[in-house]
């Protein structure tokens, strides 16, 4: 039997107490931007010390959205999504206003390469991954697993 592979999910992780807790979100949380940072930050509890949402569009690019007290951050995988992606279209006029997404040669990252340092994932660490390549779902897991909340993100993304 085949296991269904989901290329469309979106995933809020919260960290309270020292433990993660992975919670899977409404699919309309990937039909764009506010939407992404509404779902995120609904899934926000007083007691969590962290909170991030993990956004896997269709294998084209990932997502990872990180409320602050001063606003989001936001880390897209890959800018060239944008050409037909609304959701990734959004983010890249958020990070870029402006910005053209056409004529990129390869993957080309936007946004904070840092957003997951508190969890042991650093900028050089995040641009390693997306320099290595690979299908979004794969680059996700592997962050969820570096951080260490990889069974639970399992579990919500399915």
């Amino acid at each position: 039997m085949r296991e269904h592979v989901n290329h469309r999910y979106a995933v809020a992780v919260l960290r309270r107490g020292g433990g993660w807790e992975c919670v899977r979100l409404e699919r309309t949380a990937l039909t764009g931007l506010d939407e992404a940072i509404g779902a995120v930050r609904q899934a926000a509890t007083e007691d969590a010390d962290a909170v991030f949402g993990f956004f896997n569009a269709d294998e084209a690019f990932f997502l990872i959205v990180r409320p602050t007290e001063a606003g989001t951050d936001l880390m897209l995988s890959d800018t060239r999504a944008a050409e037909q992606h609304t959701l990734a279209a959004e983010v890249l006029d958020v990070l870029r206003p402006g910005a053209p997404a056409q004529g990129v040669a390869g993957p080309s990252p936007a946004g904070a390469l840092g957003i997951l340092a508190d969890a042991g994932i650093g900028p050089a660490d995040m641009a390693a991954l997306l320099r290595a390549g690979g299908v979004p779902d794969e680059q996700l897991r592997s962050l969820a697993e570096q951080a260490g909340f990889g069974a639970g993100f399992e579990d919500a993304r399915r």
